[in-house]
């Protein structure tokens, strides 16, 4: 292969280095400035997230710092930032810890496992080109997801803040436990907690510009060295491990695959959803296009390396996206900056966790699930559908009652049926002339119309397939039939039909002949090239007869009143139909 060849095609594998090929040394400190805020800010936030998959602190700093070098290389993004989450977090223990029983070993594999899984998901889904999977994840059910995981987040922290052991990840299960339990409470540690959760709301309310989760994390490291808050009976992270760790494929049995397979398709649902939304927000903001295959690569790259480097599936975080962006950042550079600041705290501070008391990650994760409680939206929704409305609280419900994995399968399965549910019955409309202008409307019941005796025009607002065909053959049939003046013709105003397939389109020839043996003329306007394409692929473009196509529904109207004349008017000042 020619070496200018080899290169484009490197280039096309690895967008980091077409960035780096015209990349401006102007850029550089803006880069380095928003990589490393991106990276101070993001420490006391990942430590706080590997608590939600049950691991120790220092497995959310690995997984930080894989997934920001694996998303760099392959992203089309510029600006985000990929990494822990407390969404994907929740979701991920509640799938791991079912199978762990308990064993902090087997509770690290299965999350590796999980992260790889969940990245080989979103490379298949690259391969086979399906960046358009994403839109599968509706509104509603984002919404329901999102109440429902918040509320499950806030439960798993209440034995942190008040220092009482709770098993699970059912809502109701570790609510009654810590009402149960509660004159067990350590008091001191409650106390301690919700000043810090008060800290972080004042900080977001008054002074958003200070990284909350880094603010707390400072104090409480402070106060604990100041006032020795673990003779007092608060519990201290510990010491964690300096360094890196080796990268190693975990052991992967058959069954455990099985198990977590159903969690690792929900975290790439989820992870290329959220990725996808925020590269193409920041990619207008700015000025340049992302490609969302290219996303899922890259998210597929983060969660598999992230799974080799001992820590747990990753997404896209939008606090610290937009952190590098209002810090002025202009590539994937920033990423790779915080990769190395991330590489720096592991090797030089990891001492200064082992001072962090546990109910400070306990208060950032509250207040992070507060932050992603949908309300505002679930109202809206209320107002605006209440058929979506439903598909929310149920989404909520099932993850507060059954768990987080079943609770966002049961959003995709939703979603789908949501989906067949649309297009299974289509929206259609009678066509009439409009008396103040003489054209063909889809007119309301309140408008002057006029009627065009034994011509029936039909409109259908949606692509004929097999899902619909039945539906609108039917409800074909059944204007005919109750038509108030025997139908003549019938006009099919096909200018929405922008697609048919072969079942639809063999339905529709079965009712072409049906009609014509009972003498209804069937006619076509306005089609479409590929209704046309599939009326030839049955035949039936032959047996209509070419003659029988109308440019428009006002052609075929006109074609209509020069064989039966024309139709007696309501005003005859009014205009004959002329669209």
């Amino acid at each position: 292969m020619h070496a200018t060849s080899f290169f484009r095609l490197l280039q096309s594998t690895l967008p980091l280095l077409a960035t780096l090929r015209e990349y401006r040394l102007a850029w550089l400190g803006k880069d380095a400035i928003a990589g490393l805020t991106a990276c101070v800010v993001m420490i006391p936030s990942v430590i706080a997230y590997a608590e939600l998959v049950h691991l120790p602190p220092i497995a959310g700093l690995y997984a930080a710092l894989a997934a920001s070098i694996g998303y760099a290389l392959f992203a089309s993004s510029r600006h985000v930032i990929a990494g822990p989450d407390a969404a994907i977090g929740l979701l991920a223990g509640s799938a791991i810890l079912p199978l762990a029983a308990g064993d902090p070993g087997r509770i690290a594999a299965l999350a590796a496992v999980l992260g790889i899984l969940s990245g080989a998901v979103l490379l298949l889904a690259a391969r086979l080109k399906l960046g358009v999977i994403a839109d599968l994840l509706s509104r509603p059910v984002l919404i329901g997801y999102l109440n429902g995981a918040s509320l499950v987040l806030i439960s798993t922290q209440l034995g942190k803040m008040f220092r009482i052991k709770t098993e699970g990840e059912e809502f109701f299960d570790i609510v009654f436990t810590v009402v149960r339990k509660l004159p067990e409470a350590h008091w001191p540690t409650f106390a301690f907690g919700l000043l810090l959760v008060l800290l972080l709301v004042v900080l977001a309310r008054w002074l958003p510009r200070v990284p909350g989760a880094l603010a707390v994390c400072g104090v409480a490291i402070a106060a604990t060295s100041a006032f020795d808050l673990g003779s007092y009976g608060i519990a201290l992270v510990g010491a964690v491990p300096s360094g890196v760790p080796r990268l190693e494929i975990p052991a992967l049995h058959l069954s455990d695959i099985a198990a977590l397979a159903p969690a690792a398709v929900a975290i790439a649902f989820l992870a290329f959803s959220d990725g996808i939304l925020l590269a193409q927000t920041f990619a207008e903001k700015n000025g340049y296009e992302v490609y969302p295959n290219r996303e899922l690569v890259a998210l597929g790259s983060a969660n598999i390396l992230a799974g080799l480097w001992q820590g747990f599936p990753v997404s896209a975080s939008q606090s610290r996206t937009s952190i590098v962006d209002s810090a002025g950042g202009k590539s994937q550079v920033a990423q790779l900056i915080a990769a190395v600041g991330l590489l720096l705290f592991l090797f030089l501070l990891t001492g200064l966790i082992a001072l962090l008391p546990k109910v400070a990650l306990g208060a950032i994760l509250i207040v992070t699930a507060i932050g992603m409680l949908e309300m505002a939206s679930l109202l809206g929704l209320y107002r605006i559908d209440r058929v979506e409305f439903g598909i929310a609280m149920g989404v909520t419900l099932a993850i507060l009652l059954a768990g987080v994995v079943p609770g966002i399968i049961l959003g995709l399965l939703l979603s789908l049926i949501t989906v067949l549910v649309e297009i299974s019955r289509p929206d259609d409309a009678v066509l009439r002339v409009r008396v103040s202008d003489g054209r063909f409307h889809d007119c309301r019941d309140d408008e002057q119309t006029r009627e065009i005796p034994g011509l029936l025009v039909y409109r259908l607002y949606a692509p004929l397939v097999f899902a619909n065909a039945r539906h609108v053959v039917t409800r074909i049939r059944t204007l005919v039939e109750e038509a108030e003046v025997p139908v003549k013709w019938l006009v099919i105003d096909a200018q929405a039909i922008h697609d048919m397939d072969v079942t639809a389109a063999q339905r529709f020839a079965e009712l072409h002949r049906e009609l014509a043996d009972e003498g209804v003329d069937v006619k076509i306007a306005d089609a479409p090239r590929p209704f046309l394409e599939e009326l030839a692929k049955v035949g039936l473009s032959e047996e209509i007869g070419r003659t029988e196509f109308f440019v428009s529904v006002k052609k075929a109207a006109e074609a209509f009143e020069r064989r039966y004349g024309a139709a007696p008017r309501n005003d005859e000042e009014t205009p004959p139909a002329s669209a």
